[in-house]
């Protein structure tokens, strides 16, 4: 196995307990452990990234010792091992990559979840609403996370559960309103005012990207119609049981256009056209429910206008075809 692989399947693992630690009931410091095992789920799946596009070279991930004359020498740690370029080093240069994939709402996300990361020693968090902040921030982490996890190495993360647990229910969450800012430390007020700016900044960019600086939690009670869940999967049996999608549904299993999936196809393989024989292709792969999803632009006319949304897993179908993109 490369070193990229075993690296991305170590940031799944602390992907994982990140998720863990946030959901443990009635643990204090959930916000604090939460940001430094998502970052370090980050830096993992970004070290991973920059190895695969450079022939699995380590020493690209080296930083050079600026004082050796002929930049041949790398810093060292106090252990004499190389020292590694860290999380914010490595997402600013990918997002300078434009065949990365790596979008500035998702760069800002990282951000914040370091700034997070290393102001935790100056705040205990029993405010709700600084509460909330964070978790916004987490999940549109745990969306990225996902997407480009899945994008870059097809990691299979159907086997587990990538949500956080929504505090909204015990809390009427979404209602409350920040504390007055003479009640917060000086440091708490100061970060909150950093991640306000992060998302104004953004705001325009998150409207045609689908990756996020932070997501919204919205939690709403609807009485279901049976009192037991039925479980599915993608069938063409038409006496099967019918299941809805609802929005939500939609575009979390299938967040890329017919434009985000012929982008990332450019940037993710060196043979790829946006040709007739692409076009065949994905016509064929598409007819699969499990990879494209077509929807009306208006449900009440069979004879609307149709877009379709795909599932990232059909990177694994044209892996078949193309030639992945190796960097020097």
């Amino acid at each position: 196995m490369s070193i990229s692989k075993d690296l991305s399947e170590k940031s799944i693992s602390a992907a994982i307990s990140a998720i863990e630690i946030y959901n443990k009931p009635d643990f204090s410091y959930r916000e604090e452990a939460f940001s430094l095992l998502m970052v370090n789920a980050w830096e993992l799946l970004l070290k991973a990234k920059w190895l695969a596009d450079r022939n699995e070279d380590v020493s690209t991930l080296y930083i050079v010792d600026t004082e050796s004359p002929d930049g041949t020498k790398y810093k060292l740690s106090r252990s004499k091992n190389p020292v590694t370029h860290g999380v914010h080093f490595l997402s600013a240069r990918l997002l300078e990559d434009a065949d990365s994939g790596l979008d500035k709402p998702c760069h800002d996300n990282i951000q914040a979840l370091i700034e997070i990361r290393d102001n935790s020693a100056h705040f205990i968090n029993k405010d709700i609403y600084f509460g909330r902040r964070i978790l916004e921030i987490g999940t549109a982490a745990l969306r990225n996370y996902v997407q480009l996890g899945m994008e870059w190495f097809q990691l299979d993360l159907t086997r587990y559960n990538f949500f956080l647990m929504p505090i909204s229910f015990y809390h009427g969450f979404e209602a409350v309103q920040p504390a007055v800012d003479a009640l917060y430390p000086e440091q708490v007020t100061r970060l909150l005012k950093y991640l306000d700016n992060l998302q104004q900044e953004d705001a325009a960019l998150e409207e045609i990207s689908t990756q996020h600086v932070a997501l919204r939690l919205e939690t709403r009670l609807v009485r279901g119609n049976k009192a037991e869940a039925l479980e599915f999967k993608w069938t063409n049996d038409p006496t099967a049981p019918s299941v809805a999608l609802r929005e939500e549904d939609v575009t979390k299993n299938y967040p890329l256009t017919y434009r985000d999936l012929t982008d990332a196809m450019r940037r993710r393989y060196s043979n790829f056209l946006e040709n007739r024989q692409y076009h065949k292709l994905r016509s064929e792969i598409e007819k699969e429910n499990k990879y494209c999803l077509v929807r009306l632009l208006n449900p009440n006319n069979p004879n609307s206008s149709k877009q379709r949304f795909f599932n990232p897993n059909i990177f694994q179908e044209f892996d078949k075809y193309y030639e992945r993109r190796k960097k020097p």
